[in-house]
């Protein structure tokens, strides 16, 4: 759920599509923007349908929210003018650089606006290459940005069935080695965790080139029942304090 105005740095401002996160999702950003209804990428867990009151069909055929562009443009001089500080996450309910976003672009604008405006943008996609578009523009403004990837599996074969049209989990990774040489912060979300011991076999993979990593759970999936939290949650833990990493372990594991 979102707000359309909020308080930064105890200033009033009046936004529509920028808005303050709430709940579980305000452990990833405080702030964020969704520039498509829907998403192409069909991945069985997501909860956006149900946050979105879209039926999973209708929610796979995206489409670009009407005056986007216009109504970002303006939330961006109004965050501008209250000198918000705060990093604006893209996105929640819908990938950036989904397929649609190959024809439009609006990531590609977007993260021009924010960055004229000295606002700090972080990405976070299961995109993979269609996001090394971007790259010049990140590293340009490397103070301003971060690019972060989802991580689910390393099975290849379990991912195009969780995970359909999302970019491989190797071409995520990828993009995530291209960033991190180019100077760009890095961060791999490991949520949600369907294998315990893939998220693990995960950070083996792309320690030397995150930077962080935040760790979840799973939810809305039956298969939640069937992993010991408390475990994964210690060895999650033991691993990335073994490679010296920074990490955030979000409440729902946190409690295990």
């Amino acid at each position: 759920m979102q707000k359309s105005a909020f308080i930064g740095n105890k200033k009033e401002a009046k936004t529509t599509i920028i808005y303050e996160s709430q709940g579980r999702a305000r452990e990833y950003s405080e702030l964020a923007a969704n520039l498509y209804s829907g998403c192409d990428h069909g991945c069985v867990y997501c909860y956006a349908p149900l946050v979105t009151r879209k039926s999973r069909e209708d929610f796979h055929h995206p489409t670009v929210r009407k005056n986007v562009m216009q109504k970002f443009w303006h939330d961006a001089k109004e965050l501008e003018r209250i000198g918000e500080t705060r990093f604006i996450l893209l996105s929640f309910t819908t990938d950036p650089y989904q397929k649609l976003d190959e024809d439009v672009q609006l990531t590609r604008q977007a993260i021009k606006i924010l960055h004229s405006c000295n606002l700090k943008v972080s990405i976070l996609t299961k995109g993979g290459s269609r996001s090394e578009r971007d790259f010049d523009l990140l590293s340009a403004n490397p103070e301003l940005s971060q690019y972060g990837a989802s991580l689910v599996f390393t099975d290849e074969e379990m991912r195009k069935k969780i995970e359909p049209w999302a970019a491989s989990t190797q071409e995520r990774i990828n993009a995530l080695k291209k960033a991190h040489d180019l100077g760009i912060f890095t961060y791999v979300s490991l949520e949600p965790v369907w294998f315990p011991n893939e998220s693990i076999e995960l950070i083996k993979r792309t320690n030397e080139f995150v930077d962080f990593y935040k760790v979840g759970v799973l939810n809305y999936n039956s298969q939640r029942n069937a992993i010991n939290w408390k475990k994964f949650h210690g060895d999650v833990i033991d691993i990335l304090d073994k490679y010296g990493k920074k990490y955030y372990i979000k409440n729902d594991l946190k409690k295990y």
